[in-house]
């Protein structure tokens, strides 16, 4: 009875079974979540959003987690019965290349749960000469905010002057895609607007997964490339 269990679990159509059933989850998630509880999913930390809400209102997000977990654990015992098969014969690329693309879909995961704990967002309006406090003890002031106008009339281009508060006294300055960032943080810069004040509107982030994220992409692209090259008679 446990070799069968074991056979299953290490069996790619549990893999197969197990991403139907995430993607089955979202995609009832997306049609039957709503209202306040819903929208609100965008605005907090994902595990402090499931434990603030009804669980009639995320009962299926807990089964996309469940089924994840297991897809981990699925995707580990896979890896560790390739490399026991493949140790003693054909290339060493063969034999890697999906443990690699392997380890990066993992990381990606610890990424979306380092994030789902610690990430922060908040959204204000800021003053010229105002400051922005941070959870960390940081602060930044707001220096000048500024834009082009183009010939229609039209800002065409806004930015905003920023300095940090404290020991380091660092400047710099943020515009759209071009946010500003202070110890771990993000601040983006959303509009400005100058009547009867210069005002600008920022997003403040903070995604502590963001570099597990971006490790996790790059090992399962490399995994991918690798695999298809071999497959392809370009590696041998």
């Amino acid at each position: 009875m446990m070799g069968k269990v074991c056979r299953y679990l290490v069996s790619l159509d549990l893999g197969l079974w197990l991403m139907v059933g995430v993607l089955l989850f979202m995609a009832l998630g997306s049609f039957l979540s709503g209202g306040e509880n819903g929208s609100s999913i965008n605005d907090l930390p994902l595990f402090l959003w499931l434990r603030e809400v009804p669980l009639a209102a995320s009962w299926w997000l807990w089964g996309t987690i469940g089924l994840l977990a297991l897809l981990a654990v699925n995707t580990v015992l896979c890896s560790m019965e390739s490399l026991g098969k493949k140790w003693e014969r054909g290339s060493s690329l063969v034999r890697i290349a999906p443990q690699v693309m392997h380890l990066g879909f993992l990381l990606i995961m610890v990424a979306h749960l380092v994030s789902a704990r610690g990430s922060f967002k908040q959204a204000m309006e800021v003053g010229e000469g105002s400051t922005i406090g941070f959870p960390n003890g940081g602060v930044v002031q707001v220096g000048r905010i500024d834009s082009t106008i183009g010939p229609m009339g039209m800002p065409t281009a806004f930015s905003a002057q920023v300095r940090t508060l404290g020991g380091d006294g660092a400047f710099g300055s943020m515009s759209p895609n071009h946010p500003f960032f202070y110890r771990g943080f993000g601040i983006y810069l959303k509009e400005v607007g100058f009547m009867p004040a210069p005002v600008a509107l920022v997003e403040i982030h903070r995604e502590p997964g963001a570099g597990w994220a971006l490790a996790g992409a790059l090992l399962f692209t490399a995994g991918n490339v690798v695999l298809l090259a071999v497959r392809g008679g370009r590696l041998v």
